[in-house]
């Protein structure tokens, strides 16, 4: 048997995408920016959100892609009474690009502020997101398709802001957020976003922990209070990551964390006296992916 520190880092370790699995999606992401360059011929397009700052976790889902296509002011449609058209429009540009490419396949799926495509042979999904540049200002204009409104946002900030915050918890905290976006997974009712879990646990630590088991602890604890706080925009460019949570969901999630924090902190205090039982625990939250030996 594995001690319990043992087991939370094989476990976390489980986590990560496997060289064949990397290799695979970089094949396709590849394919898929090719068609987009070929078809659009935008200013840029970059890898964003989980997958763009390490903090994916198995099984992986969508990986976004965002598309520069081009600068806001030299865009008529960006004036206030074309904005709903252009918002709508630019979504559909993305998917008639992608459905000529693969005309084969179902048309892709137009979201609120990207474009969804599946490939069912490797499994992997993509969101494509179209933006503009705003010229003078380190910013993008996305479209929301519920309003037909345009949304500043910028997600190498949100990148940068995620490395940082890794730094300064000695590189041990895009470790823990995978294992707390697993078991976020797990609950059938939880309210909370990965985006949103990511964006909260920036300011989780000052210094790094003693050890991922110590992390964790902290991590779920300092989760469960911010959930209940304005969660802003890290990029302070669009509305708040939590804008769309009543206070009965930032409730119901704060109550999940804190149960999640309750049960490592009985963890902890096992893991020397009673190993098996802190090993229960911890697969009591994660499930069969937490193992505490080898095979």
């Amino acid at each position: 048997m594995w001690s319990v520190r043992a087991g939370l880092e094989m476990f976390i370790q489980s986590l990560e995408l496997t060289q064949g699995q990397r290799d695979e999606v970089s094949r396709q992401h590849t394919m898929v920016r090719e068609c987009l360059r070929k078809r659009l011929k935008p200013q840029t397009d970059f890898l964003s959100g989980s997958y763009s700052r390490h903090t994916a976790i198995r099984p992986l889902h969508d990986i976004d892609i965002f598309v520069v296509l081009g600068e806001a002011a030299s865009t008529p449609s960006f004036s206030s009474s074309q904005r709903g058209l252009a918002a709508d429009a630019a979504l559909k540009q993305v998917r008639q690009a992608l459905h000529e490419e693969w005309h084969n396949k179902d048309l892709p799926i137009l979201q609120q502020h990207s474009v969804h495509i599946g490939f069912k042979e490797s499994g992997i999904e993509f969101d494509v997101v179209p933006a503009f540049a705003v010229p003078g200002r380190d910013s993008f204009l996305i479209p929301e398709r519920e309003t037909g409104q345009w949304i500043s946002t910028n997600p190498r900030i949100h990148q940068t802001l995620s490395t940082e915050a890794n730094e300064t918890s000695g590189k041990k905290l895009k470790p823990l957020l995978k294992a707390v976006k697993h078991w976020n997974r797990r609950q059938p009712s939880s309210p909370l976003g990965s985006f949103h879990l990511e964006v909260m646990s920036y300011s989780a630590f000052s210094s790094p922990p003693q050890d991922y088991l110590e992390g964790l602890e902290k991590l779920f604890t300092h989760l469960s209070q911010r959930v209940l706080v304005p969660c802003s925009d890290p990029a302070r460019l669009g509305p708040d990551v939590d804008a769309r949570m009543s206070s009965n969901q930032k409730t119901a999630a704060h109550q999940l964390l804190s149960s999640a924090a309750r049960q490592v902190r009985l963890a902890r205090d096992d893991s020397d006296n009673d190993p098996p039982r802190a090993h229960a625990r911890l697969r009591d939250l994660f499930g069969e992916f937490y193992r505490e030996r080898g095979p």
